[in-house]
């Protein structure tokens, strides 16, 4: 999707690495609020873990995969980006109310030109019209179905996140080169700081950032991951970048190479179910707020939305000199699950008395201090 323009001329007229930071803060900020509404359509789909026993998942276990490994490349660029922040000299902040997104919204930079991301149940509907349209590249790849082939590709000139990180590649090569003329560097932080959880991700996806070159690195990750190429829909490690790994759900197959096809590519691989008997119907854009007081509907809201704001104070620690503190954080991922599983089983009852609709407690993701 578009970003506003605003934002490219930001990086481009930036002179110091101070002009660089707040773009950084805004970046961590953009891969954390894709989060929450990943993470809705995680959590309601019904018994995701439930396996075969050769292993693969059962009913709508591949749609929740794939949900699941999207999240988990999310929480990676997060760490890169803060590992970014910190090489630079700066301070991630993430404990913050104003950190968190008001749902439904807009995404950081503007993203979509005012497109609005909604908390909802998983189904076919949200994955094409907000996590694909939050993934779009600049130029998305006409996937056959099966042996339909592509006539063409459709070009347009937009302003993607992809081209803000190239932006921000370049000017990072621009300010270490003035840097280095003077005997400098830009990468002044203490190397103490920096996150790299090779118990949760491969040594292949995360990296201390100290130099020039492995900043441009995970920023390519982060890009290839999300995006792909503008000729392939698989990134580097041969998985679909994000916004075709979600078309996987809304074809209902997964993606595989054809490399005697033209183009070499193509949904027809394994069926990807989604069931929506077998989804929860959660109320859609929850608020703590539409829940009576005094309900089990009520805390078990504010338990969840209590659970995700220890958890951005678990990261905020984690990224501000705390490196060890990851596993604590992980921990709170499964926390936080847990307690996400206890709302949706919950019906909602709500404050309004004169609503009557029949849905499940939602997942708000609000920055609540207090677990009342």
């Amino acid at each position: 999707m578009k970003i506003a323009r605003q934002h490219m001329d930001q990086v481009i007229q930036a002179t110091t690495v101070a002009d660089i930071l707040p773009v950084v803060q805004k970046v961590i900020e953009l891969e954390h609020a894709t989060i929450p509404p990943y993470l809705c359509g995680y959590f309601t789909i019904q018994q995701a873990s439930t396996k075969t026993t050769e292993g693969k998942p059962t009913g709508n276990g591949l749609a929740a995969d794939i949900i699941r490994s999207v999240v988990v490349e999310e929480m990676l660029h997060l760490t890169i980006a803060c590992n970014l922040m910190n090489a630079l000299g700066g301070n991630p902040s993430i404990d913050s109310p104003s950190f968190v997104p008001d749902y439904p919204g807009e995404l950081p930079f503007g993203i979509g030109d005012h497109f609005l991301v909604h908390l909802r149940s998983c189904s076919v509907a949200q994955v094409r019209d907000v996590f694909m349209k939050i993934e779009e590249p600049e130029h998305p790849i006409d996937v056959p179905v099966l042996e339909r082939l592509a006539a063409g590709i459709a070009i347009e000139e937009d302003l993607t996140i992809g081209t803000l990180y190239m932006a921000l590649s370049k000017k990072l090569k621009e300010l270490e080169a003035q840097a280095q003329a003077q005997g400098k560097t830009i990468f002044t932080g203490d190397g103490a700081r920096q996150v790299v959880p090779l118990q949760w991700f491969d040594a292949s996806e995360i990296w201390a950032i100290k130099d020039l070159k492995s900043a441009q690195a995970g920023i390519a990750l982060i890009v290839d991951q999300g995006e792909g190429t503008t000729t392939d829909p698989f990134d580097t490690s041969d998985q679909p970048a994000h916004y075709y790994r979600f078309e996987q759900i809304v074809e209902g197959k997964m993606l595989e190479p054809r490399p005697d096809d033209d183009p070499p590519y193509a949904f027809s691989g394994e069926a990807v179910a989604l069931d929506t008997s077998k989804i929860y119907d959660m109320d859609e854009n929850p608020k703590i707020a539409h829940y009576k007081e005094g309900t089990y509907s009520r805390r078990m809201a504010t338990q969840f939305c209590y659970n995700y704001t220890k958890l951005l104070r678990s990261l905020h620690d984690t990224f501000n000199g705390n490196p060890a503190g990851i596993d604590r954080s992980m921990g709170g991922m499964y926390e936080l699950r847990f307690s996400a599983l206890q709302a949706l089983e919950t019906k909602a009852e709500w404050a309004d008395a004169s609503k009557s609709d029949i849905k499940q407690t939602g997942l708000s993701f609000e920055y609540v201090t207090v677990n009342s």
